[in-house]
């Protein structure tokens, strides 16, 4: 197993090297020419040119993310011996077999979510065919992972858990925000990475534990429980970094019959993972049924991303990496046909505790690039504040804005030889992505909101000037304007939450 835990002292020095070359996000796209850390899932372009960064950066990307073998010398000009020893020390940078002449790293090193995560190498070193360990730690800026960070809320919090996970990143990065997080994975090597990551970004308010998903917290309850778990069906179970049974459910699945006994009142629970939609119900319904007869006790919220069909999923696998033999894919496409899968779907499935007494909810929508764990936050507050005893009054006291988020798509045609605008299409990617077409009337109202005036003030300009029909009763226009706010088409200050009692 690579990587030491060595000493605090080894531990800071090899942070401040990093930090102080400016081994971070910005400083390796900009080296690395791009967007952004997740750019890179796709591949590290060894190719590029990495004169416009200094030289310690330099060194440090091609030991640590190009996975190159450099020259002892090289490597002993760009690091003082203090430095170098600490990576030593720690096993980032060890000699290459019994060359001594020549240093490499066993890991792939690299900055993401503002912390310095380790993780296994993604391919070979020398090119050939690359296969993974059975119990693998997949690197943290894949595209699922980036995904997953970002639809984590980052609100305060006292303790919070992080299932299947892997690095740790997920709760490091949450340390920042909470008094307590824990990391559990059932993989010693899992285990291992993350309390490596642990002490070089010196999250000590992180607790490391190894076992089977709530296992090693028996008894124990949190604010916020977050899982990026496995998802790919598989027969055999033989790569514990991606198998999840032949549904490809089967960590979901008790994952979220664990929300019972662990996740506290007014919690949230955030995952990003694949489902199944059956012919009796879509993926979200099935995950309501698996918090069994507590289940009114949740709100569920399913943000896809993108769908496929069963059979497409056997055959993707199948043509990847040639772990399905003929037999083993019969017997995943009959699990399906029995199961009556219609579809996979891929996305974020937010599960939330209420603290007090509310309907419960069930939701799919659409995630966007920016859908984060704010907005998840603010759909669940907005249906509990619209949704409770006198909301309809209260709403037309709201002085709503136009959303920043809001883009308005115009479509025209020819008409008698004239140009003529006949479509309006309101879309909006926060808190989800929504599309919503509206006539012109109704696009002329949305416009019309500034913030200065009330729901129920707007209501009767547009009576009074004969914009709107005398027969549209103030609560009916409210329920209307109610609907372009949950669609992010307008917004409201989050002020109006404040007398929730369930704020979280």
């Amino acid at each position: 197993m690579p990587l030491r835990l060595g000493s605090c002292d080894q531990f800071a020095r090899v942070e401040e090297s990093l930090r102080a070359a400016g081994f971070n996000e910005a400083g390796v796209c900009r080296a690395l020419k791009v967007a952004e850390i997740g750019d890179l899932s796709r591949g590290i372009p060894k190719s590029i040119d990495l004169s416009n960064a200094s030289p310690r950066l330099a060194l440090f990307i091609r030991l640590f993310m190009f996975l190159e073998s450099l020259p002892r010398a090289e490597v002993e000009q760009g690091l003082d011996q203090a430095t170098l020893n600490s990576f030593l020390a720690l096993d980032l940078v060890r000699p290459e077999g019994d060359d001594a002449e020549h240093y490499c790293s066993p890991i792939f090193l690299y900055p993401v979510a503002g912390l310095l995560i380790a993780s296994d190498h993604y391919k070979s070193r020398d090119g050939s065919a690359f296969r993974p360990p059975p119990d693998a730690v997949l690197p943290a800026i894949y595209a699922g992972t980036i995904r997953f960070l970002r639809v984590i809320s980052r609100s305060p919090a006292e303790e919070v858990l992080d299932l299947c996970a892997g690095s740790g990143v997920g709760a490091l990065m949450l340390s920042r925000h909470v008094k307590r997080a824990v990391a559990t994975d059932i993989t010693p090597r899992a285990a291992h990475f993350a309390a490596f990551n642990r002490m070089l970004n010196r999250c000590h308010n992180v607790e490391i534990a190894r076992g089977d998903l709530y296992d090693p917290v028996a008894g124990r309850t949190f604010d916020r429980i977050v899982a990026h778990p496995p998802y790919v069906p598989s027969v055999r179970g033989d790569l514990i970094y991606r198998d999840a049974g032949e549904t490809g459910e089967v960590l979901v699945h008790r994952t979220i019959e664990g929300l019972i006994q662990h996740l506290r009142p007014g919690g949230t629970f955030y995952c990003v993972t694949r489902g199944l939609d059956t012919k009796a119900r879509p993926f979200e319904e099935r995950a309501r049924l698996w918090l069994g007869p507590s289940h009114h006790e949740f709100d569920v919220i399913f943000a896809y991303d993108s769908e496929i069909s069963p059979r497409e999923v056997i055959r993707n696998i199948a043509e990847k990496d040639g772990s399905l033999e003929p037999p083993d894919i019969i017997r995943l496409e009959r699990t399906f046909d029995e199961m009556e899968a219609t579809r996979m779907v891929y996305g974020a499935l937010v599960i939330h505790r209420h603290a007090g007494r509310s309907e419960p909810w069930t939701a799919r929508t659409r995630l966007s690039q920016i859908t984060d764990g704010p907005g998840f936050e603010w759909a669940f507050r907005w249906r509990r504040w619209s949704t409770r005893p006198g909301a309809v009054e209260a709403l037309k006291r709201l002085r709503p804005r136009l959303s920043p988020h809001l883009r308005l798509v115009v479509t025209h045609e020819v008409q008698e030889s004239v140009l003529k605008p006949t479509s309006f299409t309101c879309e909006s990617d926060w808190p989800f992505r929504t599309t919503t077409v509206v006539d012109y009337g109704a696009m002329s109202v949305i416009a019309g909101f500034n913030g200065e005036r009330t729901i129920a003030e707007v209501h009767q300009s547009l009576r009074e000037n004969g914009a709107l029909s005398e027969a549209v009763a103030v609560d009916d226009f409210a329920g209307a304007v109610a609907m372009f706010i949950e669609r992010g088409l307008l917004a409201v200050d989050d002020s109006i939450f404040d007398d929730l009692e369930d704020a979280r």
